[in-house]
């Protein structure tokens, strides 16, 4: 836990506050420990009050202060935080207003560009879904800040309900709404198949690692990061992600695309190291791939590279 704990701060320090947010929320799932758990929120908590970010600031300062409430310096951060909203109250509720305002559109856009997928409409659907990555540079950001959206009955609209039947919004209060982590899962898988479609890889690379962020027991997002890393040539990256597959495609991924991947990756790290094991696994791929798509030429002379032919008399 301790190294989880090095890791967010030197992202901290190094300006990196985007990936910090999400190894603190890493660290908020992974450990009971109080102390870590105050220290986390309290991070949590002042990374979103220098972003403006007051309310989702109150929500993790409040929470570590409960979990530790003689800490000095949380007690301290607390209490500017409350003094800040006690002296500028019409200001405070403007922004409240305007914030809950701005998170019922993304929510708006997220639901509203899932269904023109359904409508069979990508080229509408794009634009919407990928407008939210701005704003949201990760999962656990748009986690934290799609929290506790106040939506009144006037409001709920079509999109709203559409969140609602899947389970992607649940209802955590009197007309208090969240996002939840399988709606977002859906939100990054949608969008980075669409960031496939139009061969923006380095794009569906960060989706497909949202989407494994949220959910690490679904293996399907680590398929397509194979062939995303592949297609982006962060050669080691795929290995590492492939090496730990099970070598069982599912039926949602392009079995050919995907071995492909493998066999061209493992080929650039034998190319280095040598090792008859990734020699081996290029063969293999190359052979799934053939037995898939006889015709995939540039696999065929990849796989005579490293095993090649017999001439005709010694067959």
């Amino acid at each position: 836990m301790s190294n989880l704990i090095t890791e967010a701060q030197t992202l901290e320090t190094e300006g990196r506050l985007a990936e910090a947010v999400q190894v603190y929320d890493d660290i908020l799932n992974t450990t009971d420990e109080t102390s870590t758990h105050a220290l986390a929120n309290f991070r949590l908590g002042t990374i979103y009050r220098g972003w403006r970010e007051l309310f989702t600031a109150q929500r993790f300062l409040t929470q570590a202060h409960q979990l530790d409430p003689s800490n000095a310096n949380i007690r301290d951060a607390v209490a500017e935080l409350n003094l800040y909203f006690s002296e500028n109250r019409e200001s405070v509720a403007d922004e409240m207003s305007r914030k809950n305002s701005d998170q019922i559109v993304s929510l708006f856009r997220i639901a509203t560009g899932i269904k023109l997928l359904t409508m069979d409409k990508p080229v509408q659907a794009y634009p919407l879904l990928k407008s939210r990555t701005k704003i949201f540079p990760n999962a656990a950001m748009a986690k934290h800040l799609l929290t506790d959206i106040q939506i009144t009955e006037d409001e709920r609209n079509s999109a709203i309900n559409f969140l609602l039947e899947r389970d992607w919004l649940a209802n955590t209060g009197a007309l208090l709404y969240t996002i939840t982590e399988k709606g977002l899962y859906n939100f990054y898988i949608e969008l980075a198949q669409l960031h496939v479609s139009n061969a923006a890889w380095t794009e569906a690379m960060m989706c497909y690692e949202q989407a494994s962020w949220l959910c690490p027991e679904q293996q399907v997002p680590r398929y397509y990061l194979v062939i995303c890393c592949a297609e982006v040539e962060t050669w080691d990256k795929a290995v590492e992600i492939a090496a730990n597959l099970p070598a069982e495609v599912p039926e949602s991924i392009d079995a050919v695309a995907y071995h492909t991947a493998v066999a061209r990756s493992y080929h650039y790290i034998y190319e280095t190291t040598e090792d008859d094991d990734a020699k081996q696994r290029i063969i293999s791929a190359c052979e799934t791939v053939l037995r898939l798509d006889k015709k995939a030429k540039a696999i065929s002379k990849l796989l005579d590279v490293y095993q090649p032919k017999k001439a005709w008399w010694r067959r």
